[in-house]
């Protein structure tokens, strides 16, 4: 998604969801900031067994137990198993004996282990303080527990979303480049892209995360793909890694194609051009990354520093990227990008892309094939519409103005 269409889906959504949630969310902070005055790091380190394990039932208002169940808006970590907590009391597989449990990695018994875990804590926590991701990395804590931990204690600098597949989703449905090591560096990294929204990130981190649930859907919902408009796609830098530059044309079979819509009802077309928004814009960031990279090689990084991705503030342009060529002239982009492996229903077209493509003598058009996939293949193709080219403009619509007459004037 770029930013302009970013900005649009704020200004519709935010005051719609502000409304729902406004006092849902006022009653979570509130439990938050309990839970941090309850547990400061001096109260961790003297629990007891008991005040931390979760399994002994609800009565028993525990550390996990709070964390877990009490703080469920706070996001999500119900579902993983009670291992993920390090030290709890339950049953395990096929033993149903209730009794204190514990990962072998912490320790031999339980009272090591949970001293482990508790120590583990406290570094984790004066980690994200110091903002030593490293030490942040490489803490023993599970990663759903840790990315909780992280965004109760630092609600400004770790989102409220936890499990990968998810966080995944929406950095890729961001378009997010970067390169993640784990989850907490895709927290991170969703909170950056937070920061850059100013009427986000004045509401709470929640309403962030309920906002990217709300526009791309839950990925681990069954009903995600019948209700959303969003398609499956790899991380931006899996895509980036994967792509190549290809120098000709991948070959069609031929054969006249019908229309590249599905469905027939106004929702169905509707989900169809989101669909394909989609798709353009994975495009134009692969296209936008590639530039950067090919110039970077040719050890011209000044202007790989100047590449500019026109479409995320402008549509009208009649490109979508301004590039260079190793001489410094400049390379204006259309990209069209297709989740297909050929043109086998051609493109489309505006007539400004028409214009521009006839007027400068640079321009060029990047088709992206395999657009979603972690292997997009790109095709540079200069002057595409220029005399002798390969391709065959037809007219697909008519703009129609209401002719001046006695009655309409």
């Amino acid at each position: 998604m770029n930013r302009l269409e970013m900005k649009l889906h704020i200004s519709e959504r935010v005051p719609f969801l502000l409304m729902q949630c406004k006092n849902e969310l006022k009653e979570a902070e509130k439990l938050r900031k309990q839970f941090v005055t309850d547990y400061p790091f001096s109260k961790i380190n003297r629990m007891t067994l008991d005040q931390y394990v979760i399994g002994k039932g609800s009565s028993n208002h525990s550390f996990c137990y709070r964390l877990e169940r009490e703080l469920d808006s706070l996001g999500r970590i119900l579902g993983a198993t009670a291992s993920k907590f390090g030290v709890y009391y339950g049953k395990s597989g096929n033993d149903s004996t209730r009794k204190y449990r514990f990962a072998q990695h912490w320790g031999t018994d339980k009272d090591t282990a949970f001293k482990a875990v508790k120590q583990s804590i406290i570094g984790l926590l004066q980690a994200a303080l110091r903002d030593d991701m490293t030490a942040i990395r490489e803490n023993m804590i599970s990663p759903m527990f840790k990315g909780k931990l992280l965004f109760i204690y630092h609600p400004e600098k770790f989102a409220p979303i936890y499990a990968w597949d998810h966080l995944e989703h929406f950095l890729a449905q961001l378009n997010i480049s970067g390169t993640f090591e784990s989850e907490v560096d895709m927290q991170r990294s969703l909170m950056d892209y937070r920061a850059s929204w100013p009427i986000l990130k004045k509401q709470h981190a929640c309403f962030y995360m309920r906002f990217l649930y709300a526009r791309f859907g839950d990925p681990s919902s069954a009903s995600t793909t019948s209700t959303t408009t969003s398609m499956n796609a790899p991380l931006l830098n899996d895509a980036i890694n994967g792509a190549v530059f290809i120098e000709t044309m991948p070959p069609v079979s031929g054969a006249v194609p019908g229309p590249n819509v599905t469905g027939s009802g106004s929702g169905d077309y509707e989900r169809q051009q989101k669909r394909l928004k989609q798709i353009g814009d994975r495009g134009e960031a692969i296209v936008l990354e590639m530039e950067k990279c090919r110039l970077t090689e040719a050890k011209r990084k000044d202007l790989a520093n100047k590449v500019k991705h026109i479409a995320d503030q402008n549509e009208r342009a009649g490109f979508d990227i301004l590039s260079y060529d190793e001489d410094g002239s400049e390379r204006p982009i259309e990209v069209k990008a297709i989740s297909g492996k050929t043109l086998e229903r051609g493109f489309f077209i505006s007539a400004n892309e028409v214009e521009k493509a006839s007027s400068l003598t640079n321009y060029h058009i990047y088709f992206v094939f395999s657009a979603m996939s972690k292997q997009p293949q790109v095709l540079p193709v200069r002057n595409p519409l220029s005399k002798g080219s390969n391709f065959d403009l037809q007219p697909t619509a008519y703009h129609a103005t209401l002719k001046a007459s006695k009655g309409n004037k």
